[in-house]
This record gives C-alpha cells, structure tokens and sequence, in this order.
C-alpha cells in the first residue's frame, strides 16, 4: 500500500517542480527560492521595463529604476515634454526584475483605518487603542496602543500599502492623536514615521455617548470642542507657567488632554474631523474658522453638497471609504461620483478604506473613483503622495526620488483594475516578490 502511494505522489512533485520553473521564467531568471524570498541584503535591484510614477515629476516610459542598499539611486526613462534621461547604470551582480510593460508607483498609503490596534473585530482580547468613557481623550496616542506583529499589517504590505495614518478606536468626542507608520518593522520604534501626525474628533452619531447629555447632540458637541478648543487656546498663548492669580489657567495647565490640544492651537496637529454628514461638516468648517485651526474631513460621505465650502476652507477631504452607502441618517445622500465632485471643485482629495482589514484593496478604491470619472492622476496622487502630504510626512512616504530610500509596489500591469497582479513590494531592503500568489 505504502508502495502505491509513493508511486502517486512521484508524478505530483513533478508538476511542482515545472510550476517553479515557469514562476522562474516569468521572474527573468530568478530561481523559486529568491522568488519567495528576494534578493540578501546588499545586493542592487533593478527593475525596468515599467513605466515609473514618480509623483515629483512626469511619468517615466519604458522606465528604469535601480535600488542600492535599500536606497533608490537612479531613476531613468522617456518622460513627455522632456528630453530622454541618461540611462541608469546597472551595477554589478544586481538583481533584475524585467516588469515588460507594468508599472511602478509609490508605495500606497492608508489614512483612515486602525492598522496595528485590532487584530480580531469580534474579540476584544485582541484590540487595544480603544477609548471609552471619556468625552475629551485628546492625551491618548495610537502609537502607545500598536502591536507590530499584526498579520493585517502583513496583508496591507502585501496589497501594495507601505505606510498607514492609525488612530486609536473610540466613541468620545475627542479620541486622541494617530500616529503614522510603515507596514514593516519588528518594533515601533524601527516602523514609525511620525508618532503623532493628527488630533481625531467624532461628529455626529458615534459621539452620542450614553449618559453624558451634553455630546448627545450634535450642538452639545460642537459647543463642548469650543469650549476645549477655547481653554487649549489658553496654553497656546503662555509662554511660561500661568501666573498665581489665575486659577482656570493653573487648572487646565496641569490637564494633559489640554496640553495635547494646545498643539492644535498652535498648528502643530491639525484636527481630522470624522464626519459624514453635509450639515456636520459644514460645522466643522465653522469650529475650523472660529478657532483658528486646520480641518481634516474625515468619512465625507455627502461632502460634494459643501464642496464650494471645503474649496473655500482650503480644506482636505479624506474620502473612506470612496463609495459610502446610503445606509444612515447621516449618508442619505451619498454618491457613487462624491471623489469626482469633490475634485471638480478644487477640494484636495484622499482616498481610503477605512478598513483595518481590507486596506490591501486600497488601489481597487481609487479604481472605483476613476469610473465615476475622477482623473487617473489624480485617484493615483489620492492613494499616494496627497494623504504623504496632508498629514506632514514630507519625502518619507508618497513619492519615489533618488536619494530616498525605497518605498514603491510594482505592478504588472494596471494598477487599478483586477486583472494586475502585483510583482513586488520593496520597502527599503526589505523586497516581496508576488506577495499574494504565495
């Protein structure tokens, strides 16, 4: 019997033998063990045949992009309107990844989830980061609350996301500061970009907080950020320690949820304002202008009713997820056209999940946009340098440049449709091949 097995199983391990020497072939010479496992650090890459989104310039055609110790050094190509670059040099021993027409783009970067804070949603063992209880938590930082050895982390990587915005979970008011991050590292401090990047605040319905009357309703609320907003001001405008006779000042002082919002004040955070709703966004354009802050729009899903206004405000918009539902009160007028109105008015434009565990389909996000007629461009900036930008990670994320170290996901085609596949995710030394056909 155990003969007759044997003689099974000869023919199966053939076929997997021929399936690793197709993937070989398809990687340009790799062999099945580098395929799995990339390039050991120190060696060179080289990946070409692609067009190149740089985000800092036009796109590179027929592109090549080389990457030394975790550092790209050379970005060549035929760019439109420009004379040809110099051809990048390969250099010795290096790896090469031939894309034969695909494309390469900018690490992807999430700005709406809880990344590295849940790991299971219906166990509340496996959460952390959640606030309760409390109307003003703005002392609480996500960065405290992240565990690094998270397979959503894994499978944001491996969907193209290297770097994410994640804010601690809670049904307060004020629910405390996000911190920005990569999808890799064993330790926070070795993925961390940024340890505090925004001040988060609830409007509408998941603010109404049972037992506390006055965030109850939407007026509460906002007269409550007003009052914190006033008393953070307070901190703001002293230079040193209040003097003895103030008794408010020396109370708020002391209290570090103050403290935090006095960074507000001064414009050192802005404010991510998660609301859907038309009126309740134009409210938070109000407390923006009264208080002499910097909004975020967080959710938006009737945002393109205050389009005009958000345009006006100068005010980001971060659209998660990209086609919301008409399921609540507060989304009724939800359109599948929101990101495409919203740009058309001039309003800057993030794109996101707002899933922990469905941020691998960011790019699938902005593809639903570009078929409500948002320009391809412009949903490839919203998934990539935009939201860099919006919440102040500079060079560090969004963008591929010469000099910086490596941040980028290689497609093998379309990035935004079904059909491509993606061939690699580099993140400084750190390379996955096929990540999701393993």
């Amino acid at each position: 019997m155990s003969c007759c097995s044997a003689r099974r199983r000869q023919p199966q391990r053939g076929l997997l033998t021929l399936a690793a020497l197709l993937a070989a072939t398809a990687l340009g010479g790799v062999t099945p063990t580098q395929a799995t496992e990339g390039p050991p650090k120190g060696k060179a890459w080289v990946l070409t045949g692609a067009t190149i989104h740089t985000m800092t310039s036009a796109p590179y055609l027929d592109g090549t992009l080389v990457i030394e110790a975790g550092r790209v050094t050379c970005i060549s190509g035929r760019q439109a309107g420009a004379p040809t670059s110099p051809a990048c040099t390969t250099p010795k021993g290096a790896w090469i990844l031939r894309l034969n027409g695909g494309v390469i783009l900018p690490g992807l970067v999430e700005s709406a989830a809880h990344i590295g804070m849940v790991e299971v949603s219906l166990e509340p063992a496996s959460q952390d980061g959640v606030v309760a209880g409390v109307d003003i938590a703005a002392h609480v930082r996500a960065m405290d609350g992240l565990h690094m050895n998270s397979r959503l982390l894994e499978a944001a990587r491996k969907g193209g996301v290297t770097a994410l915005i994640s804010r601690p979970l809670g049904r307060g008011l004020v629910i405390g500061q996000s911190v920005a991050l990569r999808s890799l590292g064993a330790t926070v401090e070795a993925a961390v970009l940024s340890p505090t990047v925004a001040m988060h605040v609830n409007l509408g319905n998941r603010a109404k907080m049972k037992g506390r009357p006055l965030v109850g309703a939407r007026s509460g609320q906002l007269a409550a950020l007003r009052d914190a907003l006033r008393r953070a001001g307070r901190i703001a405008q002293t230079a040193k320690k209040p003097p003895a006779g103030d008794a408010e000042l020396s109370r708020i002082w002391h209290d570090p949820a103050m403290q935090a919002l006095a960074r507000v004040r001064r414009g050192e955070l802005p404010l991510a304002i998660h609301a859907n709703r038309a009126e309740d966004i134009s409210a938070a354009l109000r407390l923006g202008r009264e208080s002499k802050v910097r909004p975020i729009i967080i959710g938006g899903a009737e945002a393109h009713v205050v389009a005009g206004e958000l345009a006006r405000d100068k005010v980001p918009v971060v659209l998660a997820p990209v086609r919301a539902r008409p399921n609540s009160f507060e989304t009724l007028r939800a359109r599948d056209d929101n990101a495409t109105l919203l740009q058309r008015a001039g309003v800057t434009l993030v794109l996101a999940t707002a899933s922990s565990h469905r941020a691998r389909n960011l790019r699938w996000q902005a593809g639903l946009a570009v078929a409500e007629g948002l320009p391809r461009a412009v949903a490839l900036r919203a998934i990539t340098r935009t939201p860099a930008e919006v919440f102040g990670l500079g060079a560090t994320a969004g963008r591929i440049a010469a000099g910086q170290p490596a941040s980028l996901v290689a497609f093998d085609g379309d990035p935004l449709t079904l059909k491509s596949r993606i061939k690699a995710v580099i993140i400084g030394e750190h390379v996955d091949l096929q990540p999701l056909q393993r």
